[in-house]
């Protein structure tokens, strides 16, 4: 799990570049987007990496696809391991970029991005609730390297 934490770092990384630098020069939507893809990314390998090692300790007997994964992470193991505070976040993530990939209708009014799924399901997120997001899954990481026992 030598690299679960860097790469996540890394995912951070460049979501936290296209919304601070990128975005405000461009103003293209997909670059919001594309930020908010890579934030999932981060949080989404971290909660694979904590499951895998749940599983070579034998108290999971195999691990979820992804989906399922994030909600067995966020209804067995957050409490547990101290990080109920970003339960909203990752949820709010992971619904963003599941209903993202499914939907074909995307809009950008003022500084808040809607997108809206097949069942005309509406899910917006502002500029300013993304760079909260960074800012907690940056602590997210943390907890998470010390819950993995990295350093």
């Amino acid at each position: 799990m030598g690299g679960v934490i860097s790469s996540a770092k890394d995912e951070l990384k460049l979501a936290d570049h296209m919304v601070y630098i990128t975005l405000p020069l461009l103003g293209d939507r997909m670059i919001f987007l594309s930020a908010v893809s890579h934030l999932g990314k981060s949080i989404n390998k971290l909660i694979i990496a904590y499951l895998e090692r749940e599983k070579k300790f034998k108290r999971l007997e195999f691990v979820p696809p992804i989906d399922m994964a994030v909600n067995l992470f966020i209804t067995k193991y957050s409490q547990r391991i101290g990080v109920n505070d970003y339960v909203s976040m990752i949820k709010t993530i992971n619904s963003f970029n599941n209903v993202r990939a499914r939907s074909s209708i995307k809009l950008k009014r003022d500084d808040k991005f809607i997108i809206i799924s097949p069942e005309y399901n509406m899910v917006t997120l502002t500029e300013v609730e993304v760079k909260k997001y960074i800012r907690q899954t940056s602590k997210f990481i943390s907890v998470m390297e010390g819950v993995l026992g990295e350093v």
